[in-house]
């Protein structure tokens, strides 16, 4: 048990000062990227436009579709973050108290990668979710709730508390990172994926907790802060990688997996012979 602590956090030292050093390319593209700062100037041009619409939509949503607003109460809170990051740290505080060294020998990248891509969940939720809260902070916009009152044009910047909390969503901000979380991990389902994460960020406006433009800002911290991480930590070598001329970070755990199952195909296949 000892060892295999060691070992880990041997892994997790190496995987720190990879995260903090300079990309392994030094002609490779920047964490950043030009089609990001496109969608983002796009999304920022839509929640300008949506601005003016905010509280016609949210009157619209709730009084002709019943069946979404009834949708929303039961299920917007599976964008809680709170369930995710559980989940994500037990993971990676499950990989340290294996034994790596009395685990098979094909089965340690394996555990090693799913480490890594809990890591990356947690921090993709997490770190957006600081910087949603920082927004709201500064923003300070009033709930839907207030709309009679306040209007929807009201802003209270460094007001403590929930209902001056209303811009970007936080439900939106983890819809958008679990949705770019399951784009990087499974590209081939984006029809599915895609979606079903805007129709579970959108449910916020369902129950009258935001307005779409929170929304969309929301979901835009999620979606492009957890593409950041990844393509980040692929320029790095850690948990992705980014082959070179593409866009889209690719998870290492699919190889792990791969090989650690191959392995065991042909050792079953020499068994049976």
């Amino acid at each position: 048990m000892t060892r295999g602590v060691g070992a880990y956090w041997a892994y997790l030292r190496e995987a720190h000062i990879r995260f903090w050093a300079p990309p392994l390319r030094r002609d490779g593209p920047p964490a950043w990227s030009n089609r990001m700062t496109l969608v983002a100037l796009v999304g920022v041009y839509t929640i300008f436009l949506l601005h003016f619409q905010d509280s016609v939509l949210v009157d619209y949503v709730r009084s002709t579709s019943p069946v979404f607003v009834d949708l929303s109460t039961r299920f917007t809170d599976v964008a809680k973050s709170t369930v995710y990051l559980v989940a994500a740290l037990a993971v990676f505080l499950l990989a340290g108290v294996v034994d790596w060294r009395r685990t098979e020998r094909k089965w340690r990248p394996v555990w090693a990668k799913l480490s890594g891509q809990a890591g990356f969940v947690f921090l993709a939720i997490a770190v957006s979710g600081l910087l949603t809260n920082l927004a709201k902070l500064l923003v300070g916009r009033a709930r839907p709730k207030f709309l009679e009152t306040l209007g929807p044009g009201y802003f209270d910047p460094f007001a403590p508390g929930y209902d001056f909390a209303s811009f970007p969503s936080g439900h939106a901000q983890v819809a958008g990172a679990l949705t770019m979380v399951l784009l990087l991990w499974f590209p081939r389902a984006a029809v599915a994926i895609l979606p079903l994460g805007l129709i579970l960020a959108s449910m916020r406006i369902g129950v009258a907790a935001h307005y779409p433009t929170d929304v969309v800002a929301g979901f835009l911290v999620g979606t492009l802060y957890t593409l950041f991480l990844a393509r980040w930590l692929a320029l790095r070598g850690i948990v992705f990688r980014l082959p070179p001329g593409c866009f889209w970070p690719r998870p290492r755990f699919r190889n792990a997996f791969r090989g650690a199952l191959s392995r065991r195909g042909r050792t079953v296949s020499a068994s049976r012979g």
